[in-house]
């Protein structure tokens, strides 16, 4: 556990961040954070699409036109709704000496194929056009090239984050948003953290880390907003030796 004769040992710090990965796991939950905005962008997309659609096939569109048109739309109004609203998993893992915490975007695997099957065609489409009409193929479809080259290999990569225990820290739990606030008495953001919690599972997650921080400041709050107007929560924004 880190203390304030630590907070100048970058080297402790760092050495001890990635030996998180290694330790053995003592506690481990959770959590999906539900996400719409894409829905709504897939939506509004695709009714803006379509109008143009019908707009541009009276005069400007040939049957071609018209099938690319409608693909691209398809394409990127699952684009939005997969993508853009994935519901994101968080795995929190405690160990001896801090939380791992691994984020993935809740995505179907058969999604990334789909990309990934795209982009092989587009690959395939893109040597061929070099073939017949040469390197000069790739001045106009340079982009296309690029991102085709790409999504070949398009698949889930989780985000990992590390926080490392604290010695004096002071940890909330709002009863309103099932919220755990970790604030360190120090300026280093890699001991400081915050996390929503399934409700029934927050009383637990909450007396957990009461065992990992022996020294720490416990304390229930109403509500998130509350956190900022608590008397030991601005007391740590100026920690004991960083004045």
């Amino acid at each position: 556990m880190l203390t304030h004769k630590d907070i100048d040992n970058t080297d402790k710090i760092e050495v001890m961040r990635m030996a998180l990965y290694n330790e053995e796991v003592l506690y481990e939950y959770e959590t999906i954070e539900h996400q719409y905005l894409g829905y709504f962008a897939g939506i509004g997309f695709f009714s803006v699409m379509s109008w143009m659609l019908y707009d541009f096939s009276q005069d400007m569109l040939d049957t071609g036109g018209v099938v690319a048109f409608s693909l691209l739309t398809i394409f990127m109004t699952l684009f939005f709704i997969f993508f853009g609203s994935a519901d994101i998993k968080r795995i929190y893992k405690f160990t001896k000496n801090g939380i791992v915490t691994k984020q993935t975007d809740v995505v179907p695997e058969y999604a990334y194929k789909c990309i990934r099957m795209i982009g092989r065609v587009g690959v395939v489409v893109c040597l061929i056009a070099v073939v017949f009409v040469g390197p000069m193929a790739f001045i106009g479809a340079g982009a296309s090239a690029l991102l085709s080259f790409k999504l070949v290999n398009f698949r889930l990569k989780p985000m990992l984050f590390e926080s490392l225990y604290f010695d004096e820290s002071v940890i909330f739990k709002t009863n309103k948003e099932n919220y755990i606030d970790i604030t360190a008495n120090t300026n280093d953001t890699s001991s400081s953290m915050g996390f929503f919690c399934n409700k029934d599972n927050v009383e637990e997650i909450f007396n957990t880390i009461k065992i990992f921080y022996p020294n720490g400041y416990f304390f229930e709050i109403m509500s998130v907003k509350d956190i900022c107007d608590h008397e030991k929560f601005n007391e740590f924004l100026h920690p004991v030796g960083q004045d």
